[in-house]
Order: structure tokens, then C-alpha cells, then sequence
């Protein structure tokens, strides 16, 4: 039986914080008063509304830090309370601290393991549409992918709120080290084979790439539909479990374990 590996408490603020976190950067655009622009890319009319193409379009916009401040200070006094009991936390629970941003979504460690494994949650950042930063689409396209293939090379998703708020996933070390990036990014290539059927990607990039239980694994796949890095084929829309392959590559850890991961 699946037990959900973040406990209420924690759940709780990752919600409340992902919304603070959005309004936080609308109001910073809505300050922000530049024209709008546009560009041609990929067959396609790009724009960015007014301010999302300044500096936080991927770091920090005015006040997201001080929620995020507000979040992790939150959740080490759960730690240290021992709220965060409800994870499986077999191993040393790490914890909170920011471990990185983009376009659509902040990444941030959270107290508890799963197996060991220490976590790290996946919140959603304000955008004006699924294509130009909103990072709730994002998240409900890699929980839904997970449960598709629910394999390697896709790291596995273990919790999540429904509307795409957050999602929960092991923490893996990215990018790979200098020395083996090369290689890193061709196993991620060959564990990819087995699904191009479905999705593909037209590159992958270091820092969408991570180090987890001796394998390499993306980090990031919650692309929109559409988007050139990373889409679906032709006619297809979304991936459905009745479709799933759950065919792994020969790392050294099997589809089972991968299974596993989830629950």
C-alpha cells in the first residue's frame, strides 16, 4: 500500500507557501513597467508581458525570497519539533534550505527521507501561461509522466497536490560532476530510447540531470506540450497509464526498485 511520504504539517506549508510565493511575483510584474515584446521562435510568436523578461524571469522576483525564508525557518521548527514524523524517514533527515530556481518552479529541501533519501520539493512560480513561467502545469506533467513509465530515467515523483501547487521527488545531486557529464548525459540518452516512442527530448542540459542511487536520471521533464525541448508526438496529447512501458535501462537497478521509490 502507498504511504504518502509528506506528512499533513508539511503538505500544509508547502501549499501555502507556493501560493504566496506566486503572488509575490505578480504583484512584482505588475510593478514593473516595460513594453511588451515579442519574437519568433520555432515556427512560433513568443512574448514576454510586461517585466518577465527582467532579471527574476529566472531568479528571484521581489518578495519571493522572503517566502521562501518564511518556508524553510518553518519547516526546520517542524524537524525540530519532530512534526515531520510522518515521512518514512529511515536515515538522517535533512534539512530545509533553497536548492534552486527556474523559470517556472523553486526547488527546496525538505525535512525527511524516503528509504534514506532525503527530498526536496518542487514549488509552483507565478506565469502569465504554462509556456512563459506558471510552474503548475509543469508539475501535474511530471507526476502524470511518472505514473505512466514510473521508471528510469525519469526521476520518480512520490507526493504531490493535486492542482500542481508542489510535487515531491528525491534529491538527486545536479548537474553531474565535470569529469562524467559526457557520460551522464548519453546514458540518459540510451535509458531514453525505450520511450521515444512518446516523448523526446531535441537536447539534454547538465542541469537537468541528476545523480540518484548510482544512476544519472532527469530531473526536469514538465515541459508544456509543445514546447521544442521536450514534447509529445504528433496527435498524442498526454501519456495514460494504459500505454505505460515501464522498460528501464541496465544501470544497475531494476524496474521494481524504481517502484519502489514511489511508496
Amino acid at each position: 500500500m502507498r504511504q504518502d511520504p509528506i506528512p499533513p504539517a508539511v503538505a500544509d506549508r508547502l501549499s501555502t507557501a507556493a501560493r504566496r510565493l506566486r503572488a509575490a511575483r505578480r504583484d512584482a510584474l505588475e510593478r514593473v513597467a516595460v513594453e511588451e515584446t515579442e519574437w519568433e521562435y520555432a515556427g512560433r510568436t513568443w512574448s514576454w508581458p510586461a517585466g518577465e523578461a527582467r532579471t527574476y524571469f529566472h531568479e528571484l522576483a521581489p518578495g519571493e525570497r522572503e517566502v521562501l525564508d518564511e518556508l524553510t525557518a518553518e519547516l526546520e521548527g517542524l524537524r525540530e519539533t519532530g512534526a515531520t514524523e510522518g515521512a518514512n524517514a529511515s536515515g538522517a533527515m535533512s534539512t530545509a534550505d533553497v536548492v534552486g530556481f527556474g523559470t517556472g518552479r523553486v526547488a527546496v529541501g525538505i525535512p525527511g527521507s524516503i528509504g534514506g533519501d532525503p527530498l526536496v520539493a518542487k514549488l509552483a512560480r507565478y506565469g502569465p501561461s504554462a509556456e512563459m513561467g506558471d510552474g503548475r502545469p509543469q508539475n501535474r506533467r511530471e507526476r502524470r509522466i511518472w505514473s505512466a513509465v514510473e521508471s528510469h530515467p525519469f526521476l520518480p515523483v512520490l507526493d504531490g497536490d493535486v492542482d500542481g501547487d508542489w510535487i515531491v521527488m528525491p534529491r538527486a545531486e545536479v548537474p553531474p560532476e565535470e569529469s562524467v557529464r559526457e557520460e551522464a548525459l548519453d546514458r540518459v540518452r540510451r535509458a531514453l530510447a525505450p520511450h521515444r516512442d512518446r516523448f523526446h527530448f531535441d537536447e539534454l542540459k547538465p542541469e537537468n540531470v541528476g545523480a540518484y542511487r548510482g544512476r544519472y536520471w532527469i530531473v526536469d521533464y514538465g515541459r508544456p506540450a509543445g514546447e521544442p525541448l521536450f514534447v509529445d508526438p504528433p496527435g498524442e496529447s498526454e501519456p495514460s497509464e494504459a500505454e505505460a512501458t515501464g522498460t528501464p535501462a541496465g544501470d544497475g537497478v531494476d524496474a521494481s526498485e524504481n517502484r519502489q521509490d514511489r511508496s
